[in-house]
């Protein structure tokens, strides 16, 4: 292999100009011949360097090895150490090649000096906390966006309770619970309010808005806090309560509920609000639709029975 460094105008181009290595060549003298941007960069990018001695401005080459590399050069691992004027201190390693007419050495990696280290550690510990505190900032942002955002798409707009969708999301996962406790009955009330077209053909629709807010609010009122309260239409509310088969809850609840509608005051509405009631349990087997089709009809038996009373089969 013959490696003519001499003479070879592209490697040292190459060197100078694209290599994000520190690199220098010198003369036999050891004066400074050229130098990459790199090797100013790891000097702290100082002045004009050329014709000055290495060892001035970076100090004594120390070589620990030397190998063979072809039969014209050899290759030297070198150290030297550089004194910056703010007297830290950049330990150096790398390569030093020599021909006839100069020496070249290229840095291979060097150790920075540990005022530098704790510098940079600092800094880069400063950049990671100030990054946590933002990234913990955007992580709540995007909790509380898609807290917001589940909230939407499960609420009914008007009232401000659980919508038909997320009713029967929450219904379907109570009975799936039933099935792995048997000892727990699922209750399902299905409510109408009473002539609710009258509200709106007499006193506009604004006023119906306000008869379904305060309906809603009354049930709210009387149900527990672990009942499930949706509007699943117009002026239709379905409540699933947890009892058990032998007790009475289902149509105490119901007929609470009912009574309490005579509370509901609207002011300068003097039609009473009233509403019809359907309940049932669920029977073990059976699917959801059966389930609320058969809550459904016992209310239409309440209403074609007359309305404003409570149907429980």
């Amino acid at each position: 292999m013959n490696l003519n460094l001499n003479n070879n105008e592209i490697l040292l181009e190459y060197l100078i100009n694209k290599t994000n290595m520190p690199f220098i060549t010198l003369t036999k003298e050891l004066k400074i011949n050229e130098y990459n941007n790199a090797f100013k960069e790891l000097l702290g990018s100082p002045n004009n360097l050329s014709n000055k001695l290495f060892e001035e401005i970076v100090g004594r080459i120390n070589i620990t090895s030397e190998k063979m590399f072809d039969e014209n050069h050899s290759i030297k691992e070198i150290n030297c150490i550089y004194r910056s004027k703010s007297n830290s201190t950049t330990h150096l390693q790398g390569s030093l090649i020599e021909n006839e007419d100069e020496v070249i050495i290229i840095f291979r990696n060097f150790l920075i000096d540990e005022s530098k280290i704790i510098r940079e550690m600092s800094k880069m510990n400063s950049e990671m906390s100030t990054l946590a505190r933002e990234l913990t900032k955007k992580n709540n942002q995007l909790k509380n966006a898609n807290e917001k955002i589940t909230k939407l798409i499960n609420t009914d707009f008007l009232t401000g309770i659980a919508n038909r969708k997320y009713f029967f999301e929450r219904l379907k996962e109570m009975i799936s619970f039933k099935k792995r406790d048997p000892s727990m009955s699922i209750g399902v009330i299905f409510t109408d309010i009473d002539f609710f077209k009258k509200f709106n053909d007499l006193y506009g629709h604004d006023i119906g808005d306000v008869v379904l807010i305060k309906f809603t609010e009354m049930l709210g009122q009387n149900i527990r806090q672990e009942d499930l309260l949706a509007r699943i239409g117009g002026e239709e509310f379905c409540i699933v309560v947890q009892c058990t088969p032998k007790e009475n809850y289902l149509f105490d609840i119901s007929e609470k509920l009912r009574k309490s509608c005579g509370n509901i005051a609207i002011e300068g509405v003097d039609i009473k609000v009233t509403a019809s009631f359907g309940a049932t349990l669920y029977r073990d087997g059976e699917d959801i639709d059966t389930l609320m089709k058969r809550a459904d009809s016992n209310m239409y038996m309440a209403k074609k029975n007359g309305r404003n009373q409570v149907v429980v089969i």
